[in-house]
């Protein structure tokens, strides 16, 4: 009994010798604190560790960073714990690409003691850190763009700038240079693209999925001739006579892309101009001369800021056109017959060109039904004759379907609207109650303080009932003022609109209301 109890006290005395010669393992209150947990590519943060025992200090304990989910083996060594000075704070570099990090804090066996999780993430660009030095520039044209808000880090890993197409995927950027390449003030000086339309300057991160720091927008634009910049020597030439035109405003980009003249009957689309010769082709004075040989009707020179447009890049790239006139239509005035004109219409007409309130379009197959393109066209016709103003286009076109910018002048003073919030349908035809509707808004542009909503109707008109509410007013006021008469007692407020009537219909606007 004695040797048993001995024996049994003997074993405990072993096993209390053998745990107190163990070591003091880490404590569970080990914590990890970092600065924030979002940075930047290569930002600075710290770390702090407290309530590591110095047994792990000791025995190797470290610090590493690894992807967010990965085994511990797989954890990148940076530091060892007894590296760090006495207040256990570790300044590290976080890492050069985008995603979920740990740090990890790592035992002397691998043993994971504690971890923090941490992401770096791609900046946003403020308002002001991507500047361009224009928005609106003309082919090849010198331009600029500026950059600022972007970390050393971020600058020494290869932020690099791009242009391209509005729209254009982000992975199909076109690299152009790397941001650490720019002399210090972050200025990139560059050439407008070559083709016209909208276009973004990219601030794009180096990584897989060319992640923007953020983009500015401009647009390549033709120019637009201005009064004097295309004359011609002669505006009623002879069948056989040569006459001269004198080209003046184009950049020096444009000629060299392939400016261009070409001739076409007035009404005729722009893809069906006749080519007839390169601006860069005609002597320093810009001056083009060529025989007549049209047969007798109204032309037009129609000069193009590039070659090889596409059709739906022509109107856009139109720099301007300048009329002439062959034989029988005299640009003094048309007789009854020519394009198919009725003899009421002869004296409105000619007087509508006296007052330079028609345009060449429309001086062609005049009972044609007009359409809404057409008639926005002479609508600004109006405005700009009755106020004296020029005026301008949108800042932003909403449509799909056109880049007239009459039509965007119009849509900007609020005399026309689009069929739907991205279509204008610019070739579709235009009623009666349609146009009555765009005279009184041109009259209120040129006239804030008219008043239309007291006028009635001159007479019973058997088809009232089939004007939509929204034009009643403006048809009662233009009835009222002898601008819009009806036919034997109607209306007609659904009934398309022909070319010489929506031309008399202006006139008539005109000879009412200009001098009031």
């Amino acid at each position: 009994m004695r040797k048993r109890l001995l024996s049994s006290v003997l074993v405990v005395c072993m096993l209390l010798l053998i745990f107190s010669s163990l070591p003091v393992f880490a404590s569970t209150s080990v914590k990890l604190a970092i600065s924030k947990t979002e940075f930047r590519i290569n930002e600075k943060g710290t770390l702090t560790i407290s309530g590591i025992s110095d047994y792990d200090v000791e025995n190797g304990a470290w610090l590493g960073i690894a992807e967010g989910g990965t085994r511990v083996a797989n954890t990148n060594y940076h530091i060892s714990v007894n590296q760090l000075p006495a207040n256990n704070v570790w300044e590290f570099t976080a890492p050069y690409k985008f995603g979920e990090y740990e740090i990890r804090l790592i035992n002397h066996d691998d043993t994971l003691l504690e971890k923090v999780s941490f992401s770096v993430v791609p900046a946003v660009a403020s308002g002001s850190d991507i500047k361009l030095s224009k928005t609106e520039v003309k082919i090849n044209e010198q331009m600029s763009v500026t950059v600022n808000g972007l970390t050393d880090g971020e600058i020494s890993e290869g932020v690099w700038i791009g242009i391209d197409k509005e729209g254009t995927k982000m992975e199909n950027s076109n690299y152009h240079i790397s941001v650490y390449q720019l002399p210090a003030n972050n200025t990139y000086e560059f050439n407008a693209p070559y083709n016209f339309g909208k276009y973004e300057v990219r601030v794009i991160y180096p990584d897989e999925k060319n992640t923007a720091f953020g983009r500015a927008s401009f647009v390549v634009e033709s120019s637009k001739a201005k009064p004097g910049d295309l004359v011609l020597s002669n505006t009623k030439p002879a069948y056989g006579e040569k006459i001269a035109l004198t080209v003046k405003g184009l950049t020096k980009g444009e000629i060299d892309e392939g400016a261009w003249i070409g001739v076409a009957k007035v009404g005729d689309k722009l893809i069906n101009t006749n080519y007839h010769t390169t601006i860069k082709y005609l002597p320093q004075n810009n001056v083009y001369e060529f025989i007549v040989e049209n047969e007798p009707g109204n032309y037009e020179v129609r000069v193009f800021c590039k070659d090889n447009l596409a059709e739906d890049e022509m109107e856009y790239g139109l720099f301007g056109t300048v009329g002439f006139t062959v034989g029988t239509a005299s640009a003094t005035g048309i007789v009854a017959g020519y394009e198919g004109i009725s003899s009421w219409a002869v004296p409105e007409i000619n007087e509508a060109i006296e007052n330079n309130l028609i345009t060449d379009k429309v001086m062609v197959d005049f009972g044609r039904d007009i359409t809404r393109e057409e008639f926005c066209e002479l609508a600004i016709k109006l405005y700009e004759k009755m106020s004296g103003k020029t005026a301008q286009p949108s800042a932003s076109n909403p449509f799909t379907d056109t880049k007239n910018p009459e039509v965007l002048k119009a849509y900007n003073l609020g005399i026309v609207q689009g069929v739907a919030p991205d279509k204008f349908a610019p070739n579709n035809s235009i009623t009666r109650q349609e146009i009555a509707t765009m005279l009184v808004r041109t009259l209120k542009n040129v006239m804030p303080e008219l008043e239309t909503s007291g006028a009635q109707f001159t007479q019973v008109f058997y088809d009232a009932a089939e004007i939509s509410d929204w034009a009643v007013e403006n048809l009662r006021f233009l009835n009222h003022n002898d601008i819009f008469k009806g036919s034997q007692g109607y209306i007609l407020p659904k009934a398309y609109t022909t070319r010489e009537q929506a031309i008399s219909l202006v006139k008539r606007v005109f000879d009412k209301f200009f001098q009031i």
